[in-house]
């Protein structure tokens, strides 16, 4: 055991034996149709099994639903309340998956706010006091380089790649070392960046590159290096469209082995990023840093692989050593008449084929082999032996077709080498079976996932019955006899006891599994902060990992649940999620339990505090209206007030900007956004979860006696002498 595994392992049993097993968070957003996160995930999953970690997943979903809305990024960032001690002792974040949902300085706050809790990032953005787990991109330009230039001979290259992606810009500025190392000149208008990674900038690119190089037969470019797959698979298809072969005419490669390129129409030869090493060694990288939270932690690089496939112009390699396992399995031709003088012989080869059977089943497979070749029986024991083993792999996740595709052409010359022409016929006839089978089986492997990753007979079924469900007790029997159908084997429920338009207050009504009867005697309880919900109510004595989702129907919430991850597919946990909270809309207003006040400004509000006029539709010939400027100050009421960047955004002038706030509301835009902030805060106020410093921090305040000061200042009173005001 290494020293650093020796020692994760005795601080994690040390704070086991005081009664407490660590747990660490996940945050971040992806869309789960894709692998990456998927496998983030699962790397995580595995350290926490092997570290014996509770594990609780932030994870937000987008894209992939049916049920996304332009509010997504708002709602996931109330997530950010669990995100503290005790609920957890530390975090893996994923910062840069936020950057297209939101800008760099809000992901950068909002992960700020939340320190000292320590964290670990797994993307591309830097935070001050996070260190990162990432891919060495010079080590994976410089190995696919090397086999370009080395092992093919490529001397004219050109590069497709984003000028808005960081990663992509650091791939670009890798690929000229490694063109600069083998004494390559960089050819004229052989890089050429994108705007946007859509279709139509990157088919502009593909055209700009063709009026400049005539690659037909690699004549000016042999090869054209991208930073992603998904450009690699979209140039191959723009090249088609112009009759240009892939790698005949010219190689493409790409990097991050994502689906696009297994599936281009030339499969993408990429470096696989070992996303799921990355989230197990960010797991190690965090349990380090809260064994020692004042010690420093460097980046940590993760080597990647090169994947051969064959859009640079090469075979992939289970191909090659297929050819070279036939090349090296010639056996002299001999006879062997009985069946104890075969079963030395088949055996030893068996062994070789076969490393991983034990003996008793090498022995079956040896006696099937010599029944099919005496002609004993009338159905072929091979076949039957296969499709028993195949089964076995499929159930073990074992079953690799090019693998076992090897494996019978190892067995079929084998075999076929001392047999004379009569039987070869005829066990020629069986190896064309089991390859037949072996292709059935991938058939099966390819329609499952494909069917079984929506569950769509079940969900449709689970989706009535929510529909269905008439009261708050209903909806928990749904739950209590249908969850399972899904995979997930329990369900932490807090709700609140009316719909508002923020996560405030809950009660935790339903655990599942059923708890032991103290536990359940306890039921409801209230929740006024869910970082602070009891540990007793989570599984008691063993390790658990959950799926946290928050409970919203538009802009109405109901609270949140944990639902215990067994289902691989994290898709499923957002599914229930939609129909849990539309159940709960429909039992909610059946009810009356809707609160009418609303946590927003309203326009009427506006038109009160800034003593605004009823219309300002006349001030549209000077390019600004006083809505827009209001519109943008609400926009941003978590920020402190940029005029540059504010005027930027709305398109005029700096001063344009200071001097039509003036004239169309009476007050300068640092006053005017102050008392939107203090009027949002009056509101904040009325929930009663909500402490001081979380309102301070949501409404772009430095700190919480900033906050108090000017609130007393706009209003005569402290912050705390309103509220008590307010609730008496």
């Amino acid at each position: 055991m290494n020293s650093g595994l020796s020692k994760r392992k005795a601080f994690l049993q040390s704070q086991k034996n005081q009664g407490h097993r660590i747990t660490f968070g996940f945050a971040g957003i992806a869309d789960f149709r894709s692998f990456i996160g998927q496998e983030y995930i699962a790397g995580m999953l595995k350290a926490a099994s092997d570290y014996d970690l509770n594990f609780i997943n932030f994870a937000g979903a987008i894209k992939y639903s049916f049920f996304d809305d332009i509010d997504f990024i708002a709602r996931y960032f109330k997530t950010f309340r669990f995100m503290k001690k005790p609920l957890i002792d530390g975090l893996v974040t994923w910062t840069s998956s936020f950057c297209e949902l939101t800008d760099v300085k809000r992901v950068e706050d909002t992960f700020n706010s939340i320190k000292p809790l320590p964290m670990v990032d797994i993307g591309y953005l830097d935070l001050p006091g996070i260190p990162s787990v990432r891919i060495d991109n010079e080590y994976s330009i410089s190995i696919l380089m090397k086999h370009l230039v080395i092992d093919h001979k490529y001397r004219k290259f050109a590069f497709i790649g984003s000028e808005t992606s960081s990663p992509h810009l650091e791939r670009l500025k890798c690929y000229g070392q490694e063109l600069q190392k083998y004494g390559i000149q960089e050819l004229e208008n052989s890089v050429f960046l994108l705007k946007e990674m859509n279709s139509a900038d990157i088919a502009a690119a593909v055209n700009k590159m063709l009026s400049c190089h005539d690659i037909r037969d690699k004549k000016e470019i042999h090869c054209i290096v991208t930073p992603s797959d998904l450009i690699a698979s979209s140039v191959i298809e723009e090249l088609d469209k112009h009759g240009i072969s892939v790698p005949r005419d010219v190689a493409v490669t790409g990097f991050n082995n994502q689906y696009s390129g297994v599936f281009a129409r030339s499969p993408v030869t990429t470096m696989n990023l070992e996303y799921f090493k990355r989230g197990y060694a960010a797991v190690e990288l965090l349990i380090d840093r809260i064994m020692a939270p004042r010690e420093h932690f460097d980046t940590l690089l993760v080597p990647t692989s090169l994947l051969i496939r064959q859009s640079c112009g090469c075979f992939e390699q289970s191909i090659l050593e297929a050819a070279e396992a036939i090349s090296n399995s010639e056996e002299p031709a001999f006879s062997l008449s009985t069946k104890e003088d075969f079963r030395p012989f088949i055996l030893e080869k068996l062994r070789q084929i076969f490393p991983n059977l034990n003996e008793n089943k090498l022995l079956t497979l040896a006696d099937s082999i010599f029944d099919d070749i005496q002609g004993q029986k009338k159905e072929s024991e091979i076949l039957r032996y296969f499709q028993s083993l195949l089964q076995d792999l499929r159930k073990e996740g074992l079953f690799v077709n090019s693998e076992v595709q090897q494996k019978l052409t190892l067995l079929r010359k084998t075999i076929l080498s001392f047999l004379p022409d009569l039987q070869k016929n005829q066990m020629e006839n069986i190896f064309h079976q089991l390859r037949i089978l072996a292709s059935v089986f991938i058939e099966y492997d390819t329609i499952a996932p494909r069917e079984d990753s929506y569950l769509m007979n079940t969900l449709s079924q689970i989706a009535i019955n929510f529909a269905s469900a008439k009261s708050g007790r209903q909806i928990q029997d749904v739950l209590r006899y249908q969850l399972g159908e899904m995979g997930i084997p329990g369900i932490i429920l807090s709700l609140s006891e009316n719909m508002t338009s923020d996560l405030g207050s809950t009660s935790l009504e339903l655990i599942l599994p059923e708890p032991p009867a103290d536990i359940q005697k306890k039921l409801p309880f209230k929740i006024t902060d869910p970082a602070f919900i009891p540990k007793f109510f989570f599984p008691q004595g063993r390790r658990y990992s959950f799926m946290v989702e928050i409970l919203h129907h538009e802009d109405k919430y109901f609270g949140f649940a944990f639902l215990e991850i067994g289902n691989p597919n994290i898709s499923i946990y957002d599914t229930v999620r939609t129909l849990l909270s539309n159940a709960l809309n429909t039992v909610y207003l059946r009810e009356g339990r809707s609160k009418k006040r609303t946590m927003l400004l309203t326009g009427e509000e506006l038109k009160g505090i800034l003593n605004l006029s009823e219309d300002d539709s006349s001030e549209v010939h000077n390019g600004l209206k006083a809505s827009e400027i209001t519109g943008y100050l609400l926009e941003h009421l978590s920020e402190m007030t940029d005029l540059d960047k504010m005027a930027r955004e709305l398109s005029v002038s700096k001063s344009h900007l200071v001097r039509r706030a003036k004239e169309l509301t009476g007050y300068t835009i640092q006053t005017m956004h102050e008392k939107l902030k203090i009027e949002q805060a009056k509101k904040l106020l009325q929930v009663d979860s909500l402490k001081l410093g979380e309102i301070a921090s949501r409404l772009g305040f430095q700190n919480q006696n900033y906050f108090s000061s000017v609130f007393k200042k706009n209003t005569g009173m402290s912050p705390r002498a309103w509220a008590k005001r307010y609730l008496h």
